[in-house]
């Protein structure tokens, strides 16, 4: 009997008991709480709290605590005794299943490590931008939407809000002067604000989006060193252009803004005065042929050569023929050319009937104007085409063709006739010579 109550003694030790659901710590809990009264550490994490110790947290000082892990627990809110750490720099909270932020948070004044990933939240308070927080850590919630006073936050550096539902961004992200660190992961967003481009962003990850096109004042990110841009519609740059990394859609972005230059015209090259105000011939126009030029001469000293040679013309009388003239070919359609561009022009072409005296007077007067101007104007290249342009070369008119000659005799025939005439001249000398019996005196 004492034998077997000696075994009974002896027998394995219970197991140790488990933390109970609401308190759930333990001396465990006493001990982490003792820890971060001496070192400044607060490590509750993975102890499937429900609540934090506060009853426990009430024997020791953790005013001096900086860090607080509360990491993987089942914490529905955040606890206030946490809010009361005034020294407190860095409080995570991840993978808990939080549903909201209690407005004591913007108490934790030293706050600049936020860790609120991995729970249940729809929305972060605005006093939460009142903190110095340098990284704050919101991914893997429900958020639909950021505080619109985010532009607050001057000190951030990291902001990660993936895998939320975020339609858009608050135009107060492009005030956030330091952040360097941007990720917007497995979101709702079809657009980018274009303040993201004023940001000395080192690393942006927008993949899993609905991104059709990326600004292109993103060219001026001149600091940026990764840029994610996977699973998304995008059109502008094309999706060929975004695989092959952040150097060619940045190429794509500044070729797609620089201006584009029209290509030269025609028209704009033969006639450079056109601009400045240079030839006008005046042609059809109201004023009966007396404008001539504008621009640069006066109307006088063109119409100084008209005057003298009407006046030429009149003393010369009735009864003279008038001196032939030359006149331009063709000059009406080339008067105004289109601004467009336009074709050179084609080889002249000969009118059905030439134009009556007035015409030919005033085209006379323009030839020689214009040859006149040349020669002021000394040798221009641009000039001589414009003069070749409003002055086709004059084509001589065609000659009718000569009837062909007829045809010589034939070599032997005039062989024949000059031994025929030899045989006369020798009979009439024979006979000279038997009436008269000598030469014949010639």
């Amino acid at each position: 009997m004492a034998a077997g109550e000696a075994g009974a003694v002896t027998a394995e030790p219970p197991p140790p008991p488990f933390p109970s659901p609401g308190g759930g710590g333990g001396g465990g809990t006493e001990r982490a709480l003792e820890e971060a009264a001496s070192s400044g550490t607060l490590s509750l994490a993975g102890r499937r709290l429900r609540a934090f110790p506060g009853a426990a947290a009430q024997r020791w000082d953790l005013s001096d605590t900086t860090q607080a892990d509360l990491s993987r627990n089942r914490l529905s809110e955040l606890p206030l005794a946490a809010c009361r750490l005034p020294a407190l720099e860095s409080l995570s909270v991840s993978h808990n299943v939080l549903r909201r932020l209690p407005p004591a948070l913007a108490d934790l004044r030293a706050l600049a490590h936020l860790d609120l990933s991995h729970n249940q939240l729809r929305a972060l308070p605005s006093s939460l931008c009142l903190l110095p927080l340098r990284v704050l850590l919101a991914s893997h919630n429900r958020l639909a939407r950021l505080p619109e006073n985010i532009g607050a936050l001057g000190s951030l550096c990291q902001l990660d809000v993936s895998c939320n539902e975020l339609q858009a961004l608050p135009p107060g992200v492009g005030q956030l002067r330091s952040l360097k660190d941007l990720n917007l992961r497995r979101n709702q967003l079809a657009a980018l604000p274009r303040e993201l481009s004023e940001l000395p962003l080192v690393r942006l990850d927008f993949s899993c989006n609905r991104i059709v096109s990326i600004p292109r004042s993103f060219r001026r990110l001149r600091h940026l060193q990764t840029l994610l841009t996977d699973h998304n519609p995008l059109q502008s740059p094309p999706a060929q252009v975004c695989l092959k990394g952040k150097i060619h859609i940045f190429k794509h972005l500044e070729a797609s803004s620089s201006p584009r230059v029209p290509p030269p015209c025609v028209a704009e090259e033969l006639l450079p005065l056109r601009r400045r105000r240079g030839l006008d011939s005046g042609f059809n126009s109201v004023d009966s042929g007396s404008k001539r030029w504008s621009g640069n001469e006066s109307t006088e000293e063109f119409a100084e050569p008209t005057r003298q040679h009407r006046e030429k013309r009149n003393g010369a009388g009735g009864d003279s023929d008038p001196e032939p003239l030359d006149f331009i070919e063709g000059c009406e359609d080339d008067e105004d050319p289109p601004t467009s561009c336009v074709s050179p022009p084609g080889p002249p072409q000969i009118p059905a009937a030439p134009p009556d005296c007035d015409d030919r007077e005033l085209m006379a007067e323009m030839q020689q104007n214009l040859q006149e101007l040349l020669q002021e104007l000394g040798d221009m290249e641009l000039l001589r085409r414009l003069a070749t342009r409003l002055c086709p070369p004059r084509t001589p008119p065609v000659k009718p063709r000569a009837p062909p000659h007829p045809p010589f005799p034939p070599p032997g025939l005039l062989a024949a006739f000059g031994l025929f005439y030899a045989l006369i001249l020798a009979l009439l000398l024979a006979a000279y010579r038997a009436l008269w019996g000598g030469d014949p005196k010639i």
